[in-house]
């Protein structure tokens, strides 16, 4: 396994609270770091049956499936009130055309992916937002050819651009260059930068960490959305989660962890590409263990894979994100990062939250 060397703390930190809460003993946890499960370099030994492009494709087709079911899906999230998924996040996109207010964007995505990429953007064009650049930020390099494929056609082949970093070694200062085409015409012809952090990745770290990686992508002005899986309620109501716990029972959701387990040790069987039975035959599990964070007690949504190392069954710890409240989320946003919320879209069973913040 490899060494983990990129902010390991909140993945120890929640290994040590489910010792703490008695769901599995420290010595049977493997933890990982999370860039690892993305970067090709992230890892010493991946399976032998499979080469590790193909295993990382196959974890972004993973994600990718997740989205596309989302934003397809005209009642997913929706509850009793009607707001689906995919209508907030139509919500928080004419959020973000009103805070644009006529000027060129430059679109900044963390963590690729084509379905929620396309919608939003095909949205903004819509609305007569003039798009001059798109910035796909990635680890995982073979996100690229599918976000190339799936946004040239929308945008431009010139004013597309990708950046394989870590987000935690990015920074503003560091984005590609504006295309020719997209050069400004005039010294007052000014743009802002429109930023994306979606598919719960807000909740992979702390909420300082977090937010200082999102200030140093960021500069006065600019404007972020992100997602969260939140719990609709107080911290102790555990009835409130089954929606947290149906969307990490998923069979992709499943798939990922297999796929993590896979690139983490050598020998393991079931083919990534294909997704076939092996990849759920061992033990999954999940489990919602409460952690101290800069914004109070969070609940912490984590799986774990069953491997076997010299004989002693052990779990790797294939996941683990945050789920704050509403009031939490607001709170790591603006305590956190150097940014003010304009505007909030929930969807309508209240388990998901479209954030816009400006950078101040």
């Amino acid at each position: 396994m490899g060494s983990v060397s990129i902010l390991p703390s909140f993945n120890h930190l929640v290994a040590e609270a489910l010792a703490e809460h008695g769901f599995i003993k420290l010595e049977k946890l493997i933890v990982l770091d999370n860039s690892s499960k993305y970067d090709p370099d992230g890892m010493d030994h991946v399976s032998e049956d499979v080469s590790d492009r193909e295993a990382l494709g196959a974890i972004f087709e993973c994600m990718a499936d997740l989205n596309r079911t989302a934003v397809q899906s005209p009642t997913l999230c929706a509850g009793d009130q009607g707001i689906s998924f995919r209508d907030a996040l139509h919500a928080s996109t004419d959020q973000l055309v009103r805070l644009i207010n006529n000027r060129p964007v430059r679109y900044v995505e963390l963590g690729p992916e084509p379905w929620k990429s396309s919608t939003i953007l095909s949205k903004l064009l819509g609305a007569g937002v003039t798009v001059r650049q798109y910035i796909g930020v990635d680890i995982n390099p073979e996100s690229e050819e599918l976000m190339r494929r799936e946004l040239e056609s929308r945008i431009g082949a010139d004013k597309f651009s990708y950046w394989v970093r870590n987000f935690y070694e990015a920074s503003a200062d560091e984005h590609p260059p504006l295309p020719p085409s997209a050069q400004p015409r005039q010294d007052n012809d000014d743009y802002v930068t429109v930023i994306t952090n979606l598919g719960f990745q807000e909740g992979n770290d702390l909420p300082s960490r977090i937010g200082s990686m999102l200030a140093r992508l960021t500069r006065p002005g600019d404007l972020l959305l992100s997602e969260m899986q939140v719990c609709p309620s107080k911290i102790t109501d555990l009835v409130s989660t089954t929606c947290i716990q149906e969307f990490y029972l998923q069979p992709e959701m499943r798939r990922f962890s297999a796929l993590v387990r896979q690139r983490a040790y050598k020998g393991l069987s079931g083919s990534p590409s294909q997704g076939n039975e092996n990849d759920t035959a061992d033990e999954y599990l999940y489990k919602l263990v409460p952690l101290q964070t800069e914004v109070g007690m969070v609940n912490v949504a984590t799986t774990l894979m069953s491997v076997m190392v010299q004989g002693i069954k052990k779990y790797i710890l294939t996941n683990s994100c945050l789920k704050y409240t509403l009031d939490q989320f607001v709170r790591a946003r603006e305590m956190m990062g150097d940014f003010a919320v304009r505007a909030v879209e929930e969807t309508g069973d209240k388990s998901v939250v479209f954030q816009v913040a400006e950078r101040l």
